[in-house]
């Protein structure tokens, strides 16, 4: 085999990863690292590509071993500061961030950092160096340093989209970062808007069925207003008005009432009754928010008083995780993303999926059943939440309730996962976990909440 194609394989391998084709660089990493011939360094750097690769997909235990092995052999062979080094440092500490190792990760993460390599060139090693400071960022976030967190992910943001663009998937995904931090300080805002353009780049190019574009669009409903009605002294509509939903929610009822999809059609001219002077004057109609056409709403509200459920989002007409889930895009390319990482039962709600217009007059298709979320066990360790669940075979998105605020989605783990720990709590405020799977088979999921109760 010649160099230079073992180089384009690889390049091959890492365009995957930066694309969140993450089973893709897999497969082509194991057949790179079975050809008898490949050289001591070009498998050394696969074999550094394949414990990143494992690491996105969730097989921490198998990217820890590997990516430990080969920082060790890549300073024993190029010694401390050689770029090869360097990047396979910046793995292992992602990992052992993975792994809660928390010291650890920081300690490589500074040398990293500190390594003098120019972050301002094209190779893979200054990508792998700006996202060091992002998960550095994170890492601060995860210690409960948010106001540093925040200071330190925004100025990572804005250099990594100076570098990459807004539609670097890296890029979507520290936005996504960011406004869950802008989020939880309190600027709304500055959460919208970011939360806003990172749905609207997850969405073109991930797809609206991708469970990281649906995780982001739960995020954006925790933060989108409602928009107000219209004053009753308005003109009729006289073009075909737009489809309204209602999503007036009593966050304190024992239910949550799913949204019914009506088409307004106009009426004719009234003019406006004016009520009799002794009349009680009339009640405000109550606010509905229109369908954004860039947008599946999703409606997240957790009680105060008694748990509830998250409701899966509303599908778009229009047709990847975290973790190994796949799903086609534009291109024919399989692509899966990264989890977004975060310090992230009660009855179960489920949508009936809209029907087939092809199922018209005929039995409607039997359509298949919902992955459901069962043993939800709660642990409350004060300042840490421990959830625990009955395995999927989907990924499984998270989400947390403060206090009667509306529950934000904090990670979303890889099939198989049975387990998560939140940390960094109010030891002195009661929470609600929720966690539901996302189902590529069918449209919606139930989600299943715990709560720690009185604390």
């Amino acid at each position: 085999m010649s160099a230079v194609d073992v180089t384009d394989r690889l390049d091959e391998i890492g365009r995957r990863i930066v694309g969140w084709d993450f089973p893709g660089a897999r497969d082509a990493a194991q057949r790179l690292l079975d050809e008898p011939g490949l050289s001591d360094d070009d498998r050394l750097t696969a074999r550094r590509l394949l414990a990143e690769v494992l690491r996105e997909l969730g097989e921490l235990d198998a990217a820890y071993d590997l990516a430990d092995a080969v920082a060790v052999q890549a300073e024993r062979r190029y010694g401390r500061a050689h770029r090869a080094t360097v990047h396979a440092v910046a793995v292992l500490a992602a990992v052992r961030h993975d792994h809660d190792e928390w010291d650890e990760a920081e300690r490589l993460y500074h040398r990293v950092l500190d390594s003098g390599i120019d972050e301002e060139g094209a190779e893979p090693v200054c990508r792998a160096v700006r996202l060091a400071r992002v998960n550095l960022a994170l890492l601060q976030r995860d210690r409960g340093a948010t106001p540093l967190a925040l200071s330190m992910l925004n100025a990572a943001y804005i250099v990594h989209r100076r570098e990459y663009g807004a539609d670097d998937l890296d890029t979507i995904r520290i936005a996504a970062e960011l406004a869950a931090l802008q989020h939880a300080e309190g600027d709304v805002a500055a959460a919208r808007r970011l939360f806003t353009l990172a749905h609207a780049a997850a969405r073109a190019r991930l797809g609206t069925r991708h469970p990281f574009t649906k995780a982001v669009e739960w995020e954006l409903a925790a933060v989108e207003p409602p928009m107000p009605s219209a004053p009753v002294s308005s003109p009729p509509v006289r073009e075909p008005a737009p489809v309204i939903v209602d999503q007036a929610v009593d966050p304190v009822a024992d239910s949550v009432a799913v949204p019914v999809v009506d088409p307004v059609v106009p009426g004719p001219s009234v003019p406006p009754e004016h009520p009799p002077p002794d009349s009680e004057p009339a009640r405000p109609a109550r606010p509905a928010r229109s369908v954004w056409p860039l947008l599946s709403v999703v409606v997240v509200v957790l009680g105060a008083a008694v748990p509830a459920v998250l409701l899966p989002w509303h599908r778009p007409a229009l047709a990847p995780s975290p973790q190994a889930v796949t799903s086609p895009v534009a291109d024919g390319a399989a692509v899966s993303p990264p989890v977004v990482t975060g310090a992230a039962g009660s009855p179960s709600a489920a949508v009936a999926s809209p029907p087939s217009s092809s199922a018209a007059g005929g039995a409607p298709p039997a359509s298949p059943a919902a992955v459901v979320v069962r043993d939800l066990r709660l642990r409350d360790g004060r300042t840490e939440l421990t959830v625990t669940w009955t395995a999927l075979p989907a990924t499984v998105v998270v989400a947390l309730s403060r206090a009667e605020a509306p529950a934000v989605v904090v990670t979303t783990v890889p099939p198989g996962t049975a387990r998560y720990v939140i940390r960094g709590v109010d030891p002195a405020v009661p929470y609600c976990v929720v966690v539901g799977p996302v189902d590529e088979v069918v449209a919606v999921t139930p989600a299943t909440s715990v709560c720690t109760g009185d604390r």
